[in-house]
Order: structure tokens, then sequence, then C-alpha cells
């Protein structure tokens, strides 16, 4: 039986989603006129994508695929990167207000 994708076709996508992403990111904030916050958004979403790619990858070809083991470990694992990127974000758009006395 043949794969619909390999391995490698899936590493040139995900180094493809490194170079895209900051290119769309700096398209969006030229439009928004914020260019530097949304090309480091881009980039941070490109290289975390790879970088969540190759940790599933590898914990996946320890555990196994059709294991129920590595179903867990991936979905705790992706539970918790959730979480602190959402408390992260939630921090960085929380600022407080100058007041302008």
């Amino acid at each position: 039986m043949k794969e619909l994708i390999t391995i490698e076709q899936m590493n040139h996508l995900m180094l493809a989603v490194i170079v895209i992403a900051p290119v769309v990111g700096l398209l969006i904030g030229a439009v928004v006129k914020n260019v530097k916050a949304y090309a480091l958004g881009g980039l941070a979403i490109g290289v975390g994508n790879y970088v969540l790619w190759m940790v599933y990858s590898a914990i996946t070809n320890k555990l196994g695929l059709d294991t129920v083991v590595n179903l867990a470990v991936n979905l705790g694992l992706f539970i918790v990167i959730g979480v602190v990127v959402g408390i992260v974000i939630g921090k960085m758009s929380n600022k407080p207000e100058r007041s302008k006395e």
C-alpha cells in the first residue's frame, strides 16, 4: 500500500510554511500598518509549526503511529502547548493602558 504523502513531502511542506508565513505576515502587516508585529507573528507561526511537526514526528516514530500511548502523549503535549501559548498571548494583549492625565 502506498502512502498518500511521504515524510519527505511533509518536511518540504513544513519548510515552505517557514518561508511563506512571514511573507504573508509582511503583506497583512502592510495592509494594517503594523509590519513588524505581523512579520514576527508570521515567523513565529512558521517556525513554531515546524518545531511542532518535528516533535510530533519524533514521538510518533518512537512510540508507533497506532498506539494509545502515542495518542495520549501527543494530546497532552499539544494541550499544554496550547494553554501556554494562550496564556502568553492573553498577557501580551491585556497590557494596561496608560492614563492620559
